[in-house]
């Protein structure tokens, strides 16, 4: 029988709840179910009065610790990553972002004996300041003991930057199966979506890389010959006020509604008929895997691993990532004939997609570090 890893620490530094934040919380209670020792340790946005990642992990019952930041670079951190391996006695320390990565890789400088290891939840490099945090991450990743990626063209992206193949690990992000419900009647009356036609949904980080700007003329032009449909775009992000801008401009403003972040997305996706997600970069989108779970039809870019998802639904609609053309036209298709429950989309995820799976694959990699030290110390 393997031998349980020591502690697993896992790091986090956020901006609210999107879909690497769920992968985290997940990951974390679905270790604890496996009787692993773990904390989340959250570190501080000195940007934000809220903390949204802890705060969730703390109303879950996770053992949650918010570490704390005053600025871009503060040393103060490492000595509290420092403590906290230390007190919980860690030997994983298991880092979601590159700010993470900085701070983790100075901690276990000082305690070379915790091993590192990190998952890379995909890039956004949509300006020059993010494209340089991408190259600093890449040649920081070098020096971890694994990388744990969640879409194949990761690969060769580590590859080029020198990491190591046996070093390289793909982990599928899982998440838990949705309690059945019905559809929320006060959620439709709240949106103002009462007597109203086919409504689509795309849920997501208002950012460049997620290509709303596309989608928003794209509806437009597509629901004109329905006025009762409805485009839901349920986030909040920087393009938030340039969307709502744009969506007045193409004369569908009060087609599409801007909902901002919403705790209840559950609700949502048993509310709409079909998610939308134009994204020009993606990972393993976690939105994707939700709305599978809940039988709701995907109209999604070909990118990451986004076509192998939706290799495994009966309706799923993919895209070439940008064409606009094509993007108006699986919207029109929606909206015409809406194609209803995707069975086989939920018995996807059940099967291939759990918390339960994902613990498993990352609990491999632990033992695997463990034992390669074991081998190490009986040579």
């Amino acid at each position: 029988m393997a031998t349980r890893p020591a502690t697993v620490l896992q790091l986090r530094s956020s901006a609210g709840m999107y879909g690497a934040d769920g992968v985290v919380l997940a990951l974390d209670q679905a270790l604890r179910s496996e009787g692993v020792p773990g904390v989340l340790l959250c570190i501080r946005n000195y940007l934000l009065d809220r903390q949204p990642l802890h705060e969730a992990a703390a109303a879950a019952g996770c053992d949650a610790v918010l570490v704390p930041c005053r600025g871009r670079i503060d040393m103060r951190t490492v000595d509290a990553l420092v403590a906290q391996i230390d007190a919980r006695g860690a030997g994983v320390l298991h880092v979601h972002d590159y700010k993470s990565a900085f701070y983790a890789w100075l901690a276990v400088r000082r305690r070379p004996g915790v091993k590192l290891v990190a998952t890379l939840h995909g890039w956004v490099e949509s300006s020059r300041a993010l494209r340089l945090y991408t190259t600093l991450e890449l040649a920081l990743l070098r020096r971890f003991d694994a990388l744990a990626v969640v879409s194949r063209p990761q690969v060769e992206r580590l590859l080029r930057a020198g990491v190591p193949r046996d070093r390289i690990h793909q982990v599928d992000n899982g998440i838990a199966m949705p309690a059945p419900a019905p559809p929320n009647p006060t959620l439709r009356h709240m949106l103002g979506l009462d007597g109203t036609g086919p409504v689509l949904a795309a849920v997501a980080r208002l950012s460049p890389e997620k290509n709303l700007a596309q989608l928003v003329p794209a509806f437009a032009a597509a629901s004109s010959a329905n006025p009762r449909a409805r485009l839901l775009v349920v986030g909040d992000g920087p393009e938030r006020d340039a969307l709502q801008a744009l969506a007045d401009a193409s004369g569908a403003g009060g087609r599409i509604v801007f909902t901002g972040r919403r705790d209840d997305v559950a609700d949502i996706y048993r509310t709409v008929d079909a998610l939308v997600l134009p994204s020009l970069s993606e990972g393993m989108p976690l939105v994707v895997l939700e709305a599978m779970s809940h039988g709701l039809p995907v109209i999604a870019s070909a990118v990451g691993e986004v076509p192998r998802l939706l290799a495994g639904t009966a309706h799923g609609v993919l895209l070439p990532p940008g064409d606009a053309g094509q993007l108006e036209a699986a919207l029109q298709q929606a909206i015409a004939a809406p194609p209803g429950h995707d069975a086989r989309a939920v018995e996807t995820v059940r099967s291939d997609y759990s918390t339960a799976a994902m613990a498993a694959r990352y609990l491999d990699l632990y033992h695997s570090l463990q034992a390669r030290d074991h081998g190490r110390k009986s040579a």
